[in-house]
């Protein structure tokens, strides 16, 4: 058996090459629209991709599973379980092959099983992985967003995403039976193969092993030693992260099973058009260090600097429905944003500027804004102040742990909160753990109309550290 694990680090996700060693036929796992990846690395082993599979229909990725198909004239291979209105829409690919629970594909000695699973979606399966050469039992098992390293894959996108009313805790429940069924049928030394590893919003604590076994899983995933369904749903549900605004569109286009491009690279744009992109309602999104950000920038510009949480902060922030408009380092810069952004559906970019037009701007414009960076000790000091100190961490983190008297809005709200923040009119404070998110958020805010913003630099960790006091009520979030 030959098994080839394809990471993308701006995804946290992982797609699976895997092959019979003799017949060299090859089925491919929840690719990604770059359908290069895998042609080249199965051109590296001289395996011929036979086949092409979803583990579900994908929220948080634009699905490269029709466009590899496609390319390489390989069986593209989509579940037909679960509830038709939110399963894949089996009308517009008419060619692909529908599997249902126990079906079976062969690549020569190697055989793959779909093991419906639903809860994550209801449609969702899992390939148990069978080597014949070493007997009949399965080896492993390709588990997508069914059991991840010290998680397991949320039940609420369907209905927080997707608007599918009254199907969250419907789908947690599920969840919890297909693991008690999965748990009470395979065995301990099963491999598990997950989708996504530590960063994904498909989760709320993902490991960052890239495998791990069901006899690890039962001991140190919290989920899987869950034996209460109501326990279960009660703590699956609890404290998820907000699902990026852009799940809902994902669903949407992945339900289709189109054939789909990488974007091209975007032009260069003028330096002085950058007045006209900003009054023409485009997202400009900065995309440098938090630092260079906040000693200036150009006002009404957003910061999402360009690191390995780019796409989440992008995606959760970024309105699909308005042009996008990058300030980027150089040309090779831009077209890996453009590219990464398209793995999203984000496509409405329109070009970029080189960071000279803050330069300019700073010279032939109303001159820069800056972050005004503040520390835990100043607020604390000036706790009777009119401040309103906001807290943009995860629900998870606010629960552990937060400054007395502070606001929750977790980041990926922020955008549809900051007009509430603007007509209140106090100066806004804003935190995370340490900084990194704040600064995004300090520069939403401003861009949103609050007219005094300043980023507590230290974040909650500084404040706790400090031996600050620390509140522990239910979140406040607005």
């Amino acid at each position: 058996m030959i098994l080839e694990r394809l990471y993308d680090e701006s995804l946290a996700q992982a797609s699976y090459i895997i092959a019979c060693e003799k017949t060299k036929r090859a089925a491919v796992i929840d690719p990604t629209i770059d359908a290069g990846v895998y042609t080249r690395a199965a051109a590296a082993g001289k395996l011929t991709i036979t086949h092409v599979l979803e583990t579900h229909v994908h929220a948080d990725f634009l699905s490269g599973g029709a466009t590899l198909a496609a390319e390489t004239g390989a069986e593209l291979c989509l579940s037909a379980e679960g509830d038709a209105r939110w399963g894949y829409d089996f009308a517009s690919i008419p060619k692909a092959r529908r599997l249902r629970d126990g079906d079976e594909i062969s690549l020569g000695a190697v055989t793959l099983r779909a093991l419906h699973t639903p809860g994550h979606t209801p449609e969702h399966l899992a390939f148990l992985v069978i080597d014949s050469t070493r007997g009949t039992s399965p080896v492993g098992a390709l588990t997508g967003d069914f059991i991840f390293v010290g998680d397991v894959g949320r039940p609420d996108l369907l209905e927080r995403a997707a608007g599918a009313e009254g199907t969250m805790r419907a789908g947690a429940s599920t969840l919890f039976k297909s693991l008690r069924k999965f748990l009470r049928e395979q065995p301990d030394h099963l491999q598990l193969w997950p989708g996504h590893g530590a960063g994904s919003a498909c989760g709320k604590s993902l490991g960052s092993m890239p495998a791990s076994t069901l006899g690890y899983e039962r001991l140190f995933n919290w989920a899987l030693a869950q034996t209460s369904e109501e326990a279960f749903v009660n703590s699956v549900l609890k404290d998820q992260p907000p699902p990026p605004r852009y799940f809902a569109e994902m669903k949407k286009e992945n339900r289709l099973g189109k054939v789909v491009r990488n974007p091209a690279p975007p032009a260069e744009l003028p330096a002085d058009s950058i007045q006209s992109a900003l009054g023409g309602g485009a997202t400009v999104v900065d995309t440098r260090a938090r630092e260079e950000f906040a000693a200036g920038h150009i006002p009404g510009t957003i910061s999402i600097p360009f690191n390995r949480s780019f796409l989440n902060w992008a995606g959760a922030l970024i309105d699909p429905a308005r042009d996008i408009v990058v300030i980027a380092e150089n040309a090779e810069a831009a077209k890996k944003i453009a590219a990464d952004l398209g793995k999203i559906g984000l496509g409405r970019l329109r070009g970029w500027f080189a960071p000279a037009v803050i330069e300019r701007w700073k010279t032939t414009a109303s001159g820069l804004e800056t972050t005004e960076q503040v520390s835990v000790r100043d607020i604390h000091n000036n706790a009777s102040s009119r401040t309103t100190i906001v807290d943009v961490r995860a629900p998870y983190e606010w629960a552990e742990g937060h400054i007395p008297g502070a606001v929750h809005i977790p980041l990926a709200e922020l955008p549809a909160k900051a007009a509430e923040l603007a007509a209140a009119g106090n100066p806004v404070a804003v935190h995370c753990k340490g900084g990194g998110r704040s600064s995004i958020a300090a520069s939403i805010l401003r861009a949103s109309g609050v007219a005094s913003v300043s980023n507590i630099s230290e974040g909650f960790d500084g404040w706790a550290a400090a031996g600050f006091p620390v509140a522990h009520e239910e979140s406040s979030e607005q």
